[in-house]
């Protein structure tokens, strides 16, 4: 049996929450932080499924394993992509206005102001939406065919433009998220 102290020293060393609004006490730099885990591992499972589907496979079975994945987990990025991109922006004291308007930030460039790791940020947000955006549209054949109804949205050889754009978003990505994540030393 573990006896408790209850000093006045020990009330103190307690940390307390900080006080905001109604229910906005989980929006910390540490949830926004599993957020983008989440988000990362969620993308690195459509990258790496992404990339089987890719591949000329003769085994149907394994592709559908991939496609099934590649949809689960892209929806998984896109659910935990939601909540981090509004925490990031407000733990950025960034207004939720630029979100819709980011051409207000290019103002800011001109009276000297160094907003290159910011406008990366906006550029890996849209090239993110994009690559939802597009994703959605071409999955929505492959859910419709997994539910056995198969079917089209898109006229005869739209879906190969819209997979380009895809892979095109994809690699976009790649290069906002080397270049917006700072560079820091291994030691």
């Amino acid at each position: 049996m573990s006896i408790v102290s209850r000093s006045p020293d020990a009330k103190r060393s307690q940390a307390s929450p900080p006080s905001s609004g109604g229910g906005l006490v989980w929006r910390t730099r540490e949830s926004s932080r599993h957020l983008l885990m989440a988000m990362v591992y969620s993308l690195g499972i459509v990258a790496a499924t992404g990339v089987v589907l890719l591949l000329p496979l003769e085994n149907g079975h394994l592709t559908l394993i991939a496609l099934v994945a590649h949809l689960v987990s892209g929806a998984l990025a896109l659910v935990f992509f939601v909540p981090f991109l509004l925490t990031h922006l407000k733990d950025g004291r960034e207004s939720l206005w630029n979100l819709f308007l980011p051409w207000r930030l290019l103002r800011r460039i001109y009276r000297g102001e160094t907003l290159y790791h910011r406008l990366l940020g906006y550029g890996l947000m849209c090239s993110l939406l994009l690559l939802f955006a597009s994703g959605i549209v071409i999955a929505l054949p492959a859910v419709a065919y997994l539910l056995g109804r198969p079917m089209t949205l898109l006229p005869y050889g739209g879906h190969a433009r819209l997979l380009a754009v895809h892979l095109g978003a994809s690699v976009l990505l790649l290069v906002f998220l080397v270049l917006h994540f700072p560079k820091r030393a291994l030691s």
